[in-house]
């Protein structure tokens, strides 16, 4: 049989990685009040995608199919050894983790809005999981051995488990033997002991349960806080083991598409990095993985995105009054002003942006009114509002221009009466009116106040029919036609002042106007000559041309109509409204505080971006505060001079198709100012340029040898270019690729391409089909607790090499005495034998991890008692026969028992304090040296009980019969004074009630005796 070569090993990949459209402006809309509700938004999301394949699920081992192998399979024994039960670890990796979400916002208009959010499915844990990994482990999905725990899950008295997997160690090629999973069934985890079943089998004194207690909790916490750091620790590698298999996933045939595939892959360019049988896309991989598979830091292409500024003008600071005069176009508020970015794919690059609002900014004014009839009072102030605005704005800026325009309506019906009469004159009565018109351009921007005044003077009022106005038809003609109107590169204002309210697109229909607006100018002689043939402008297409110009919008408008007008100014960015007067006498008072409102105010917006671009904003405003998302692109509360700064983040996604240069401009709305930023897209390496077309190395020419690797020319394949692609099905070339005695091509684990196997890619990156004949990999190796190779080898070729203190076909057998050492440094306690790192107990009597627990065994000072009484004191129920059977230890005698051995030295040692036949109390220590030696120490003088003191005691009850005598007698005493008082008192009170009966004595008789004659009649 061929001998297959086995590689030296390698440690693991690590797991650090190193680290909108546009709608149609002019499209009509449907109804006023349906625009006014809101603004509208754009939201343009890429899907999200569920990495949801159907696998095996196989618990407890690392099942290669199943979608959970993708984490790091180490947190699934460190969330089972964590103690707080709730925190399950189905809660802890049910977590999303947020993708990277950007939004590209167009000013040109539109918006884009991208993002994807990535969710990690729920995991099936078993009831109990095994212990960690060593570091080296091979797969991430297997976690390691936990130092110091008993191995397997053998089921016996002593409650532990063991599943030890047997077998041979198997020739390559062979069917894989899988091991069966144990049931599910709670179980203690391995190396984890019962506090209150080992103490009693241990030589030695039982420790008070007070103090096991704490013990036990600080040794949970400790643990606790070591595992808890080293899951932080795997958390944050698993993200970059999840980079580095985005690499491999993107099976990347040429370094350009490697480096496409995520911010930390590179590509080795080694001409010898690949192994027999690996594909071309495996020199795409994770950094880390690349460095720990041998692959030089000079040998891999990992090119990074840069920064250039071109332009980097300083603000400019200068102040009103100044003697310095500067032209418009020299005054910078913005810095820089021109840069180049060099994007790599989903790598972000940052500009930060510096923008100071200058003072004595040149301004430009328009003033455009509505002179239909209701507007008849409000132009008499208007035309003395020239030289008094003019006065107003000197005090903020020493250059300021202002202009005049007016607008009516369109000048068909039903808008207007189009009778010659009413063309003629359109007002009723005696009102002289002039004829109706669109806009017309009465005034462009002047120095001149006595100029606007004159002009404005002149100016007559017209008519027309409904009440909503022409106005839209206005705005778009001052905000296209610069030249008549004479805007310079400065701060434009435009002051819209009306009484009513406004058509917009798809009102033209009901003068059968159908066209849409084309958002060009039409000015002849100062007049809109087009308002019959072009609908009125949608608010969308206002947006866009008002943006595009750097126009500033202030609505006057009376309190009618304040409602309409908010609602449109939050359709309009940069746009102030204030409440006009019924005769507009407070329109100066307006128009600056709305100037102030709107410059106090910065807001960024950016051009339309290219596809697979994405931008976000940062502000760091005034007094601290900072603001990200929509809110990153403005500041507020700005005075003249303060400084702002923004940070903004450009992110490709995607290479263009042409791989041609992009440019986007960002500016401050209302500014003319703004900054190009150039695109350049990292899509090729630089390798690539040096590579070798019809290279030698790439058999005979047929193909470009470039960055390590051969780049076909059309109509060759295979890994040198040495198949066309009519011989790729050819019998022939299968025969190539079969074992000897084997129908199988690349043992079905592979593709035949040119007479070569290419091993096919497992959905779990870490396990790998390698060999001539794709008939090795590393993962159908013996397991144990479920691990591959038990987590203490690595799988090479189906066949497990331990590390260092293993053994057994599935590296389950540890060599490794440490978790047989007994508490009294004995192995196994000197009853039993240590075997793969279980204790073997071999007197019966004696069980537990160590062999420590004997149930029916007492404790070593209850054991050895007699024995030290009979030697010691010559006394006990051993004193006939000490000499036979108490002869297995050293005695030493001591006077106190500060004088006894104490705990730290070397030997295991227990305290004893005992009674003996004389109720007295002897104090000894027991310990055993490293030679097996039993040693005692005594206190040669027990402690006695003295007998009692007569006399005091006597003398005690005595007196205390007499005091309790005496104090018998003075609560008696205390008693009958009580009582008699009381009778007393009731006698006293029992005199003072009574009432003597004043009446004659029926037993007296009185001794004088009368006597009357009957027959006296008193003559």
């Amino acid at each position: 049989m061929k001998r297959h070569q086995i590689r030296r090993w390698r440690p693991p990949p690590g797991e650090l990685g190193d680290s909108g459209d546009t709608g149609d402006p002019r499209e009509p809309v449907p109804s006023q009040a349906g625009l006014l509700r809101g603004r509208s938004q754009r939201q343009a999301g890429r899907p999200s995608r569920a990495a949801r394949r159907p696998g095996r699920a196989l618990p407890p081992r690392c099942s290669p199919s199943s979608p959970h192998s993708r984490l790091p399979a180490p947190l699934l024994a460190l969330l089972a050894l964590l103690p707080s039960p709730s925190r399950s670890p189905e809660r802890l990796l049910r977590a999303p983790a947020r993708g990277l979400t950007a939004a590209g916002r167009n000013v040109f208009p539109g918006r884009g809005e991208g993002g994807r959010a990535r969710t990690f499915p729920s995991l099936p844990f078993p009831p109990s999981l095994p212990p960690l990994p060593s570091p080296a482990a091979p797969c991430a999905g297997h976690p390691p051995r936990q130092p110091g725990g008993a191995e397997g899950s053998r089921t016996g008295q002593d409650g532990r488990g063991e599943d030890r997997t047997g077998g041979t160690r198997r020739e390559a090629g062979r069917a894989p033997r899988r091991a069966q999973p144990s049931p599910a069934q709670p179980s203690p985890l391995p190396g984890r002991r019962g506090a209150g079943g080992a103490a009693g089998g241990r030589l030695g004194a039982r420790p008070l349960a007070g103090a096991s207690s704490a013990a036990a909790m600080a040794e949970i916490n400790l643990k606790f806080l070591t595992w808890a750091g080293i899951l932080c620790c795997l958390i944050w590698s698993g993200f970059g083991q999840q980079a580095g298999s985005d690499c491999i996933k993107a099976n990347a045939k040429s370094c350009g598409e490697c480096i496409q595939a995520g911010p930390n892959c590179g590509w080795c360019k080694k001409t010898d990095f690949l192994q027999e049988g690996e594909p071309t896309s495996a020199r795409c991989d994770d950094l880390a993985a690349l460095r720990s598979k041998g692959c030089p830091m000079e040998d891999i292409e990992n090119p990074r995105g840069s920064k250039q500024v071109l332009e980097d003008r300083e603000v400019t600071n200068r102040k009103i009054g100044a003697a310095e005069k500067l032209k418009p176009e020299a005054i910078t508020q913005i810095q820089p002003q021109k840069l180049v970015l060099k994007l790599r794919v989903g790598e972000p690059q940052t500009v930060s942006l510096k923008f100071k609002r200058a003072e004595d900014y040149p301004i430009d004014l328009y003033y455009l009114m509505d002179l239909s009839y209701s507007m008849k009072d409000d132009l008499e102030n208007v035309k003395s509002l020239g030289t008094a605005l003019m006065q107003e704005m000197q005090k903020i800026t020493s250059d300021f221009r202002i202009g005049f325009g007016s607008f009516v309506e369109k000048t068909v019906m039903p808008y207007i009466s189009t009778t010659p009469a009413k063309l003629r004159n359109p007002c009723t009565g005696d009102q002289n009116c002039t004829s109706p018109f669109s806009y017309k351009n009465v005034l462009s921007l002047t120095s001149e106040g006595n100029r606007f005044n004159e002009l404005v003077g002149k100016q007559q009022i017209s008519g027309n029919l409904d009440s909503p106005e022409g106005g839209f038809d206005a705005i778009m003609q001052v905000a296209v036609c610069g030249d008549q109107i004479g805007w310079r590169n400065v701060t434009r204002l435009l002051v819209f002042s009306t009484d009513a309210g406004f058509h917009f697109a798809g009102d033209g229909k009901l003068g059968g106007i159908v066209l849409p607006n084309d958002g060009r100018c039409h000015l002849e002689n100062n007049v809109y000559t087009m308002s019959h043939y072009y609908d009125y402008p949608s608010i969308a297409h206002l947006v866009q041309k008002l943006s595009e110009n750097n126009i500033q919008t202030i609505f006057a408008v009376t309190e009618e109509f304040q409602a309409v007008y908010k609602e449109l100014k939050n359709l309009i960015p940069k746009s102030a409204v204030g409440t006009l007067s019924s005769n507009s006498s407070n329109v100066i008072q307006l128009i600056i505080d709305a100037y102030n409102s709107l410059s106090s105010e910065v807001i960024l917006e950016n051009s339309k971006l290219p596809k697979g671009v994405a931008i976000s904003y940062k502000s760091y405003c005034k007094n601290g505060v900072n603001d990200t998302q929509e809110d990153g692109r403005k500041c507020s509360n700005i005075s003249i001079g303060d400084e702002v700064r923004f940070e903004i983040n450009v992110t490709a996604y995607e290479c263009p198709k042409k791989g041609q240069n992009e440019t986007i401009k960002i500016k401050p709305l209302g500014f003319t100012e703004e900054v190009e930023i150039n695109l350049q897209f990292i899509c090729e390496c630089q390798c690539q340029s040096e590579g070798e077309p019809n290279s030698p190395a790439c058999h005979e020419g047929n193909g470009t040898f470039e960055c390590g690797a051969c780049r076909c020319n059309e109509g060759r394949i295979g890994r040198l270019c040495e198949c066309s692609t009519d011989e790729v099905n050819s019998e022939d070339m299968d025969a190539y690729c079969r074992r000897e005695n084997s129908t199988e091509i690349c043992s079905n684990n592979g593709e035949c391409i040119c007479g070569q196997c290419v091993c096919k890619k497992r959905e779990n990156t870490n396990e790998v089909y390698s060999g001539k004949y794709c008939e090795c990999d590393n993962f159908n190796c013996d397991r144990s607790n479920g691990l591959i190779c038990g987590g203490n080898g690595i799988c090479k070729c189906r066949v497990c090499e331990c590390f260092p203190n293993f053994t057994g076909s599935a590296c389950d057998c540890s060599l490794d005495t440490t978790p047989c050492m007994a508490s009294n440094g004995q192995i196994c306690n000197g009853r039993g034998t240590c075997e793969c790192g279980t204790c073997n107990c071999t007197d019966p009597k004696f069980q537990g991890p160590t062999c420590e627990m004997c149930q029916t065994c007492l404790g070593v000072c209850a054991e050895h008692k007699d024995c030290v009484q009979c030697r010691a004191f010559d006394k006990g129920e051993k004193k006939e026969t000490c000499s036979q059977e108490c002869m297995h230890f050293n005695m030493t005698r001591v006077e106190s028992r500060d004088k006894l051995p104490q705990p730290g030295q070397p030997d295991p040692l227990s305290h004893c304090k005992e009674k003996d036949v004389d109720d007295c109390w002897f104090y000894f220590t027991y310990s055993v040296n490293s030679n097996g030696e039993a040693n005692v120490h005594v206190v040669e003088t027990p402690e006695c009980p003295s007998g009692p003191d007569i006399i005091p005691i006597v003398a005690g009850v005595v007196a205390g019969i007499v005091l309790i005598g005496l104090a018998l007698l003075l609560i008696w005493k205390l008693l009958m004074i009580i009582h008699d008082r009381r009778e007393f008192a009731k006698f006293e009170k029992e005199k003072m009630n009574a009432k003597w009966d004043t009446g004659e004595n029926p037993i007296y008789k009185s001794a004088v005796t009368t006597v009357v004659n009957p027959k006296y009649e008193g003559k």
